[in-house]
């Protein structure tokens, strides 16, 4: 068993302790370095930083299949930078056991990318005590992912995808279906307090994203729960098919979310 836990250790190292686009209240020198990339100031506050980001790089009531391309001319010199923000390589899980495993909703092949990893996880010996699927009532769109007949929106396509998948049965799941609010769709945020509402006993929590969206959505997670839980992010890499503005957009959401401070108290029901 010692020499289990010692092979673990020195094959996953690699694993981030934190995602975090900041040290010590500043933009680490990768964030600094984008920013100067994109002729973004580099000295101002964080809280006056982010306000100018997602005005400037943020896409917002779009999908992500939606954004426009913008600032391509400049992708090889960003892409390194990105990787240095842990934003393209693969995260794996740094512990052997969890209280939860929680599996982001996404559009279909995503959705089933996530679901493998986190099966590749278990096999790699990561444990938890339960899965939480984190999906709600977007409406499944032909145009981006195949729907099977009779399913209607992503709750539905992710537990057809869970029942028909290896994950099931190996320990027990919970599905928590966000509903619409004022004809927006779920978002992360909303599955998350919409889970809260069940009220999960504190613990620590697996998060599984994909690239890019790793750090971001852990960023979002923790902003959300209460200081009981304990949030880890992990994901596959998914290559760099991505358009430069899509880690952009990211990194301004994701900036947004790492000011944002836990409560210390549990309130289940608290929105933000």
């Amino acid at each position: 068993m010692i020499m289990r836990k010692i092979l673990f250790f020195l094959l996953f190292s690699f694993a981030l302790h934190a995602l975090s686009l900041t040290e010590n209240g500043r933009l680490k020198a990768p964030a600094q370095e984008l920013l100067s990339l994109f002729d973004a100031p580099t000295d101002l506050p964080l809280e006056m930083l982010t306000p100018y980001l997602l005005q400037e790089w943020m896409q917002a009531n779009k999908e992500r299949w939606e954004m426009d391309r913008r600032f391509e001319e400049k992708r090889d010199l960003a892409l390194p930078l990105l990787r240095e923000l842990q934003c393209i390589e693969t995260i794996r899980a740094q512990k052997q056991h969890y209280s939860y495993a929680l599996v982001l909703g996404a559009t279909g092949s995503v959705m089933k990318k996530r679901l493998d990893f986190l099966y590749e996880e278990w096999e790699r010996g990561v444990r938890f005590d339960q899965i939480i699927l984190l999906t709600g009532a977007r409406d499944l769109d032909p145009k981006i992912e195949e729907i099977p007949e009779g399913l209607q929106t992503e709750t539905d396509l992710f537990v057809y995808l869970f029942d028909h998948h290896p994950l099931n049965g190996l320990v027990p799941h919970l599905v928590i279906d966000s509903p619409k609010q004022a004809a927006r769709r779920p978002t992360t945020a909303s599955t998350v307090l919409e889970w809260l509402k069940s009220n999960p006993k504190g613990g620590s929590c697996l998060a599984v994203s994909t690239q890019p969206f790793v750090g971001y959505q852990e960023a979002v997670v923790r902003s959300l729960l209460p200081t009981a839980f304990e949030v880890e992010a992990i994901g596959p890499q998914m290559g760099q098919n991505y358009p430069l503005s899509i880690y952009l957009d990211n990194f301004a959401k994701w900036l947004k979310y790492e000011q944002e401070k836990p409560s210390s108290e549990y309130l289940p029901y608290q929105t933000r």
